[in-house]
């Protein structure tokens, strides 16, 4: 938490083991700043995570997201959260109309970044996490403000950036 103090913003995500458990739960939140640091919690390991709850709650504090539905579904059930200050990628693309939505779609498309899926579907819940794991998740928060940068101009140019932010 000390480490984000002073970021203007956030990239988020997280990992679930909905694909082997009946009641999921969050397995790991991943956190980047724009310099390229990204942190991998654990909150298998660490169940309170409150000291995040005011970071995710601040408006001053642009959080963003790829898809964001099932992430804070996950995260206001686990951890009781409130969020604002939201910027989705995944809207973003939609609203710019490109028709493949997938990160690793866009990240190809618009940069020539390569994400592969590979461990998408892993267990999430199982520890330790495999380094493939590690650097998988990290890259899913990675490129996300090369990402907002882009559409929030590209949306901007088409007057649609306010659509975006009120989605």
């Amino acid at each position: 938490v000390r480490a984000l103090d002073g970021a203007a913003a956030l990239s988020m995500d997280t990992e679930s083991d909905n694909f082997f458990h009946y009641w999921d739960k969050v397995c790991l939140i991943q956190i980047g700043i724009p310099d390229g640091r990204v942190w991998l919690v654990d909150p298998l390991a660490a169940r309170d995570l409150s000291a995040l709850a005011p970071l995710m709650a601040s408006a001053g504090l642009e959080k963003i997201f790829h898809n964001a539905d099932n992430d804070l579904v996950l995260l206001k059930r686990d951890f009781h959260w409130t969020f604002a200050g939201l910027f989705d990628t995944g809207v973003a693309a939609r609203l710019a109309g490109r028709s493949s939505l997938g990160l690793d779609t866009l990240l190809e498309k618009e940069f020539g970044i390569h994400h592969s899926k590979k461990y998408q579907r892993s267990d999430w819940a199982h520890r330790p996490l495999e380094p493939g794991q590690e650097a998988y998740a990290a890259e899913d928060v990675r490129h996300l403000f090369k990402l907002r940068d882009l559409f929030r101009a590209e949306l901007r140019s088409i007057g649609r950036e306010a659509w975006a932010v009120e989605e």
